[in-house]
Parts: C-alpha cells; sequence; structure tokens
C-alpha cells in the first residue's frame, strides 16, 4: 500500500496553486471522463513554468527532468490495494458533485500530497448510504 506521508521527487505545492485558484481538473486531466485522475507530465508543467518562477529550486528539477527527456517518477498517493478488486471511477462521483476533498482532503492545506483519508470500504458505503447510491458489490468490486 502507498505511505501516508510519500516523499515525491519535486516537493510540488498544491497550496500555492490553488490559491492562485487553478481547478484540480487543470492538472488532473481525464477526471470527469474516465476512472482515472492523471498524474501531470513533466511537458505539462513546463507549459507554465518555462516562464513562471523559473529560479525556484523545484522548478530547476522539473526542467532538468524534461531536458533529459524524462517524465517525473511521482508516487502515487491514493490507490487501492490489488486484493481488493475494487474498480472506482472518477467520473461519476465528479458527475455527481462530489468534490475532490471528499476523498482526497482540503488540498489547500497541503503541500505535497498526504494521505488524509482512509479510503477503506466502511469510508466509500458510508458515503454511498448517505448519498443514496448502490451498495451492491459489483458496484465497486470485479
Amino acid at each position: 500500500m502507498h505511505p501516508e506521508h510519500p516523499v515525491q521527487p519535486i516537493a510540488f505545492t498544491h497550496t500555492v496553486h490553488l490559491a492562485k485558484r487553478m481547478q484540480c481538473t487543470t492538472c488532473h486531466v481525464g477526471v470527469s471522463q474516465g476512472p482515472d485522475a492523471q498524474i501531470p507530465n513533466v511537458t505539462f508543467c513546463m507549459g507554465c513554468h518555462m516562464v513562471i518562477d523559473t529560479n525556484n529550486p523545484e522548478i530547476k528539477k522539473i526542467a532538468a527532468y524534461q531536458a533529459r527527456g524524462e517524465d517525473i517518477p511521482w508516487v502515487r498517493v491514493y490507490n487501492y490495494s490489488p486484493s481488493a478488486h475494487v474498480r472506482f471511477n472518477h467520473a461519476p462521483h465528479i458527475r455527481a458533485g462530489v468534490a475532490c476533498s471528499t476523498c482526497h482532503g482540503d488540498m489547500t492545506k497541503q503541500t505535497t500530497a498526504e494521505r488524509k483519508v482512509n479510503l477503506n470500504m466502511g469510508f466509500c458505503v458510508e458515503c454511498h448510504k448517505q448519498k443514496r447510491v448502490s451498495v451492491d458489490c459489483d458496484t465497486c468490486h470485479f
């Protein structure tokens, strides 16, 4: 399973980006169309950081990844154990108006992402019951 406080290759600051009124979906594309919230690649980050805050040591690390033709090896913070046989799909949750913070915590108070919510079966089932949506096993498990 993934650590609660993973060490990331770049000290990405969610706090700063969200304070500038960026939305989660700006960087985590695909979240409203399908199962995954993609983690931005180095080219995406450098789209802004070719000119923004270029002297920041963390931005210099991103630029070095790009110069080497490498992607940033982000450490995933949230995921399900393969043994859980869970198929989570972000899209229906986004369409239903579930805030990202419900499952990921308040990112406006985090720099590098940390696991703030224990996404276990009890958490998911309780939310489904409150929202009056299916709690049938095959809704989430395969």
